[in-house]
């Protein structure tokens, strides 16, 4: 992978495994990477993954962590924002979960301090 920008290196294991645990491994941590409202915990993304494929996800985290987002990063989550619909309704669905979660933990919390303090 020296020499290879990691989000390409990624993209190019993306491009050619299709139906492996570690492509979608993989396109997970690139979706993450691109874009946090489709996010997959780093567990879930390198729990089924070999050293090899290991490798690329913690050089794509160091360049992310190092870089912030870029133009590499941008083409590789265009790519799999396009071809992996299905990771993208997934983690909208994780999305919006959390979401409902902390809307109603806002309306618990709110619904307890009008019950604390009604004059208020």
């Amino acid at each position: 992978m020296s020499g290879i920008n990691p989000y390409f290196a990624g993209l190019e294991v993306v491009q050619k495994n299709h139906g492996t645990s570690g492509q979608a491994a993989l396109a997970k941590c690139i979706l993450s990477l691109y874009n946090p409202a489709h996010s997959f915990s780093i567990g879930e993304i390198l729990g089924p993954l070999g050293g090899e494929y290991t490798s690329v996800v913690l050089a794509m985290v160091t360049e992310y962590a190092s870089q912030g987002e870029t133009a590499e990063l941008r083409l590789a989550g265009e790519y799999v924002y396009a071809n992996f619909p299905h990771l993208v309704e997934l983690s909208r669905a994780m999305s919006h979960a959390r979401e409902g979660v902390k809307q109603e933990w806002t309306r618990q919390h709110e619904e307890k301090m009008r019950r604390m303090y009604p004059d208020d």
